[in-house]
C-alpha cells in the first residue's frame, strides 16, 4: 500500500459518528405498493447505525423483506429506484434468503450470482454499491464488504492502482466482476491488519463521514 496514504489514514483514527442512515419506516412506506405495506416491521421506526443494522438483519425473527428494507433505506436508496426494485419483489427477496441461510460458500461466488442477476436486469436499480451492502449485512461471516464509491476510490488510492472500475461520475460499473471483488475484500483484509482492526471496521473508516464532514472523505476529493 501507499505509505503516504496510508499514513494518513491512520492518523485520522476512526470516526467521531458511525454513518447513520435515513428512517428506515418513512422509506419503506414510500418505496413498497399500499397493499404491502401492513408488512412493514414497526421497528424499521428508527435510523439504523451499523451495528444495530448487523443485529436486526441477524436476528431470526426478522423476515426476509424487512431485512432488505433496512439495509436499503440505511444505504439510502434513492426512493424511485427502490419503488422500481421492489415493484415485483419476488426476485431480490430469493438472494436475500440465499445470504441470510448460507447458500452462498464464498463471498466471490456471491457477487457472481448478484452481478449475473444484475446483467440480465433482474435486480433493476440494485448497482454494485447496493447488492454489496447486502453481502455485507445479510452473510457477515463471509467478510464480504460494501463496494461503494467511497470504498472502491479509497481503495485504489492505497493500492496506487485503478483495479476497481469507476464511470465517470465515480460510481462502481459494471465492468468489475467477481474476481475484482474478491482482490477489494483482501485488500480491505489487509488493511484491517494495518489498522488493528476488523475488516468491517476498516471499511468504515475508509468510508468516512459526509456532508463535508469526513477527513478522510476530503482527502479523497482533495488528493
Amino acid at each position: 500500500m501507499i505509505e503516504k496514504h496510508l499514513n494518513f489514514l491512520k492518523s485520522i483514527g476512526k470516526n467521531e459518528q458511525g454513518y447513520v442512515g435515513n428512517d428506515s419506516y418513512k422509506w419503506a412506506t414510500s418505496v413498497l405498493n399500499e397493499n404491502d405495506q401492513n408488512k412493514i416491521d414497526l421497528f424499521l421506526k428508527q435510523r439504523f447505525n451499523r451495528i444495530d443494522l448487523f443485529a436486526y438483519c441477524k436476528n431470526k425473527s426478522t423476515n426476509d423483506l424487512n431485512a432488505l428494507l433496512s439495509i436499503l433505506s440505511w444505504g439510502g436508496m434513492r426512493r424511485n429506484h427502490g419503488k422500481v426494485l421492489l415493484k415485483n419483489p419476488e426476485i431480490i427477496l430469493r438472494f436475500v434468503y440465499n445470504l441470510r441461510n448460507g447458500i452462498y460458500e464464498t463471498r466471490q461466488k456471491a457477487f457472481d450470482e448478484l452481478m449475473n442477476a444484475r446483467q440480465q436486469y433482474l435486480l433493476p436499480r440494485l448497482g454494485i454499491g447496493y447488492f454489496t451492502k447486502l453481502i455485507c449485512f445479510l452473510s457477515p461471516n463471509l467478510n464480504g464488504y460494501i463496494m461503494d464509491q467511497w470504498a472502491a476510490k479509497s481503495i485504489n488510492l492505497l493500492e496506487g492502482e485503478k483495479f476497481i472500475y469507476l464511470t465517470g461520475n465515480n460510481w462502481v460499473n459494471n465492468e468489475n466482476n467477481g474476481e475484482t471483488y474478491e482482490r477489494f475484500c483482501i485488500r480491505i483484509d489487509e488493511l484491517a491488519m494495518q489498522l488493528k482492526c476488523s475488516g468491517f471496521e476498516a471499511e468504515e473508516q475508509i468510508f468516512s463521514i459526509g456532508r463535508g464532514k469526513g477527513k478522510w472523505r476530503n482527502y479523497l476529493n482533495n488528493i
